[in-house]
């Protein structure tokens, strides 16, 4: 095992130390019927020729949520640890919460106009999802970090000319 696998060890075994027994047991829930799929749709079960699109999006959208399931589990756990009381958890969590739906439906907007406008340019339907998928993270985070600086240097004009 190379040092990156070492340190996603670590990692894997810090999120599951810290997560609720909730968040676990849903989160291997997940990952088992996730793994049942995935071998379902395996080149095996194919003839050898693999999943098709629909298939390979249904995969994909699993990976996603184990990944978030994950990461979601572990926030809530370490907010819940670095809680004074349960009313000060309660207020993170949710802080937490109006955070990931906020830019989550952002994020569902912007992935659905660019995966159709892809399409358009394409002409093939259901490149712009897979487009979406591998790619199109970067450009949400590149928009919002242009948009976060318009805005605080829009912010810094008016404040100059006050």
């Amino acid at each position: 095992m190379g040092i990156l696998g070492l340190i996603g060890l670590l990692f894997a075994v810090g999120g599951f130390s810290v997560m609720s027994k909730t968040s676990r047991i849903l989160l291997v829930i997940l990952l088992g019927g996730s793994l049942y799929y995935w071998q379902s749709i395996s080149a095996v079960f194919h003839g050898g020729n693999g999943p098709d699109l629909g298939e390979l999006k249904i995969a994909m959208t699993l990976l996603s949520a184990n990944i978030g399931g994950f990461v979601l589990g572990s926030v809530l756990g370490v907010a819940k640890r670095s809680s004074t009381n349960e009313l000060h958890y309660q207020e993170r969590k949710k802080a937490i919460f109006t955070f990931l739906v906020k830019w989550g439906i952002i994020y569902a907007i912007y992935s659905f106009v660019g995966g159709k406008v892809i399409d358009l340019i394409s002409g093939e339907d259901g490149m712009g999802w897979l487009f979406m998928r591998v790619w199109g993270i970067y450009g949400f985070v590149a928009l919002i970090i242009i948009w976060l600086a318009l805005k605080n240097t829009s912010k810094n004009r008016s404040r100059v000319k006050s």
